[in-house]
């Protein structure tokens, strides 16, 4: 839930950073409030970018973590050993 969140921010931030400089190039809004809206959209942006990335990458180890738990014959920890 947590990456379907961030890809939603990722887009939308972006998006609208490129929506922003759209409208700033045809003139439609004036260049120093196109810059305001573009830094900020943008930065919505790349923590979307980052959080997405971390959580892509923490289930991308723990599954592989898992994998070769079952290819080793490792049985998974219980409650009362993990520390």
């Amino acid at each position: 839930m947590i990456g379907l969140a961030a890809l939603v921010a990722l887009v939308l931030g972006y998006g609208g950073m490129f929506v922003a400089v759209g409208l700033a190039g045809l003139d439609l809004i004036s260049r120093e409030v196109a810059v305001f809206v573009a830094i900020g959209l943008g930065l919505i942006g790349e923590v979307g970018l980052w959080v997405a990335a971390a959580t892509l990458g923490w289930t991308v180890f723990a599954k592989r973590k898992a994998l070769l738990n079952r290819l080793l014959g490792r049985k998974p920890a219980g409650a009362e050993e993990a520390v």
